[in-house]
């Protein structure tokens, strides 16, 4: 996989990441006095769910449509909601300090180094990124370009 391609991804997960956050913690610290760990578990499970609703009906979360991806399944099609939500679950847990900080930067790592530039969270929901052309095609592995 290429650099920039990897690179891209990462930046897209943030500024979905941050679509999600900014409003939650500025609600849920700011108007409702709860604790952060109770934010936070807010914002991991909002996280997921954002993440499989939008790509279900959409194919794609706001992060991917301004980097023009899109999450498939492995074979080409449209993966399964079970496997998006267990794959936007995945996720949601590399939030979690120690634990999933490694396995965020297993990913990471995997992104850069394998060819096909599948993570952990994309084994777990048995897919993977491609390019989105708007000019009929489905997509393109990323990468293979």
């Amino acid at each position: 996989m290429k650099k920039p391609s990897a690179i891209l991804r990462i930046l897209c997960s943030f500024l979905d990441g941050l679509i999600i956050m900014l409003p939650i913690q500025m609600v849920m610290l700011g108007i409702f006095s709860v604790s952060m760990r109770q934010a936070e578990l807010l914002f991991q499970f909002l996280f997921a769910v954002y993440g499989a609703i939008f790509t279900e009906y959409w194919g794609k979360t706001a992060g991917k449509y301004f980097g023009r991806i899109r999450c498939m399944d492995v074979n080409g099609g449209k993966a399964p909601i079970m496997y998006i939500g267990l794959r936007e679950l995945a996720k949601s847990l590399y939030i979690i300090p120690v634990f999933g900080w490694t396995a965020c930067g297993i990913s990471i790592l995997m992104m850069f180094v394998r060819e096909d530039g599948r993570t952990l969270h994309d084994f777990i929901g048995n897919t993977r990124v491609v390019y989105y052309f708007e000019a009929g095609k489905e997509g393109e592995e990323i990468g293979n370009k």
